[in-house]
């Protein structure tokens, strides 16, 4: 048990213990709660931390752009894959916060690498 009297204490982590407890609180099956009870911390501080590093991180990479997003209708794709004389399969790609990607197989690997980029920062 702590108990703290007079003047509520403020701690002061560093850069290398803020991103230790970032990635143990990114790992998979794993909630930023627990994490924080963990280091006795409010989890409001750990979301607090990523949203802070992401700034740090994107400042510091000039590569980072938005790439154009439309929907195709099924027929519209059959259509382009016979055209093209080919046949490209589909494949799902997990990512790490839990979401997916659904795109086709011969995707370019600079635009896969942006999407995956993209799609774990939002």
């Amino acid at each position: 048990m702590e108990i703290i009297t007079g003047r509520e204490r403020r701690r002061r982590w560093s850069d290398e213990d803020k991103l230790r407890i970032l990635e143990e609180a990114s790992a998979p099956q794993t909630s930023a709660a627990a994490v924080a009870r963990r280091h006795d911390l409010l989890p409001q501080q750990i979301y607090t931390w990523r949203r802070q590093f992401r700034v740090i991180e994107q400042a510091g990479d000039e590569s980072v752009s938005f790439l154009p997003v439309g929907l195709i209708e099924e027929e519209d794709i059959a259509r382009r894959r016979k055209a093209r004389g080919r046949r490209s399969g589909r494949i799902e790609v997990k990512l790490v916060n839990g979401r997916a990607l659904c795109i086709d197989a011969d995707i370019d690997d600079d635009i896969l690498s942006r999407l995956i980029r993209v799609v774990e920062e939002a």
